[in-house]
């Protein structure tokens, strides 16, 4: 087998172009353990399909698996055809020699009791030249890799010439979660390498950039919840829904005086709010639906704000209305900066600078207006809660459209437009 790769190369073209579409094999020997464990709600089969069927640059799935054993169909979740092939031998090699002629000239080859990162299995897509990863640099590999038919002449994985990719070395940092997420490769054969996996699937689907509350209160409850939640037949869209109507009773509470009642709840639907993405994170059940949850969002919070504003000039705080205004403006200005650097510069407003990369701790949003609003809304001074709100909303619009002006009049000076 080849030496283990020190240092991966920063992009795919230096190792080659890959060909676009890719089969993808998973490969069931007999020295395997149980695939179908719970691994974050689902099993381990079912959630290695998923994952497969996500990628667009795998065409075709095919699983091998013993002449006697018997495995379920995948789920309706799985969005690729899955072909199951009896296979001959004791393990993944033997089997995939065996079952050659079911195989493409190229495919990526994936243990089934592997709980592997989507990053690999996409990175594995990516590479022109037969490679397979390692945890670290000097470990055996596991069955994870991109293969050519032409390497099974060998009589075994170390009899073939492989490259060896040690995920140790490969960089962390993901766009999609704004920060450092350390890679996962873990064979699981028992029920405690299963549970051992939760808190690495639950850090797995955790944004890197929140808010102070969403740092060191929401996380406990929210991976309660969704621990709970995953095995069961309740799905991310359901909790959005459950979120979304909660967040209205916030309203009609604040509306109607019941402000203790109102913020408890808001504090509740807080949490609750984190908990359908990273439940449909950790069971593979993101759907174009939720990509629309910060629309309903954007509307019953700025309800809240409403609400306050009609219920408090009744308690004789006449300026309030005025407050409400301003402060769903400030909210709209500031929805209107992150969709600006998103849509049409590709950026997140939260990493755009070290500064605002710390300020994103403590910046207006909905969270921080809670625990903002829940001790003066305790102690019976529910309006200098809600100006105080106000006032930081103005704040953090404010600072987020200067750099956002500032942006685009560097990008208009520098001739880059998107």
């Amino acid at each position: 087998m080849g030496e283990a790769l020190e240092h991966l190369p920063d992009t795919y073209s230096e190792r080659g172009v890959a060909p676009a579409r890719i089969q993808a094999v998973v490969v069931y020997a007999p020295e395997m353990g149980n695939t179908l464990r719970l691994v974050g709600g689902i099993t381990l089969l079912e959630r290695l399909l998923r994952q497969l069927s996500e990628l667009g640059a795998v065409d075709r799935i095919s699983l091998l698996k013993p002449r006697d054993s018997s495995l379920p169909k995948p789920s309706k979740r799985v969005r690729k055809a899955v072909t199951y092939h009896d296979a001959a031998g004791s393990d993944a090699w033997a089997m995939m020699r065996d079952a050659r002629p079911y195989l493409a000239d190229r495919f990526i080859a994936v243990a089934a009791d592997l709980l592997i990162d989507q990053r690999l299995l996409a990175w594995l897509a990516e590479q022109s030249i037969d490679t397979i990863l390692s945890p670290k640099a000097g470990e055996a590999p596991e069955v994870a890799a991109v293969l050519h038919a032409r390497s099974l002449d060998a009589t075994s994985f170390d009899a073939a010439r492989i490259e060896v990719a040690a995920v140790s070395a490969m960089p962390t940092y993901w766009d999609a979660m704004h920060g450092e997420v350390p890679f996962h490769l873990r064979r699981i054969a028992t029920e405690a390498d299963a549970e051992a996996c939760w808190p690495i699937l639950l850090d797995y689907i955790q944004r890197r950039t929140l808010e102070l509350p969403a740092q060191y209160f929401d996380p406990y409850f929210e991976s309660l919840l969704v621990r709970w939640l995953a095995p069961t037949a309740i799905t991310a869209n359901q909790v959005t829904l459950i979120t979304t109507a909660l967040g209205f009773v916030v309203s009609l509470l604040y509306y109607s005086g019941w402000l203790r009642f109102g913020v408890l709840l808001a504090v509740f639907v807080e949490v609750l709010d984190g908990v359908d993405g990273k439940l449909a994170r950790i069971t593979r059940t993101t759907s174009k639906a939720g990509e629309y949850e910060h629309v309903l969002d954007f509307f019953y919070e700025n309800s809240w704000y409403i609400a306050l504003g009609f219920y408090l000039p009744r308690s004789g705080f006449e300026f309030a209305w005025t407050a409400a205004v301003l402060m769903v403006a400030f909210d709209l200005i500031d929805n209107i900066v992150y969709s600006v650097a998103d849509v049409r510069w590709g950026r997140s407003v939260d990493n755009a600078t070290h500064f605002l990369a710390r300020f994103r701790l403590i910046a207006g949003r909905r969270n921080i207006y809670n625990w903002l609003f829940l001790p003066w809304i305790l102690i019976g001074l529910p309006a200098y809660g809600f100006y105080m709100a106000v006032a930081w909303a103005g704040i953090t619009a404010a600072i987020h459209a200067w750099w956002c002006v500032g942006e685009a009049v560097e990008r208009t000076g520098t001739g880059i437009t998107s």
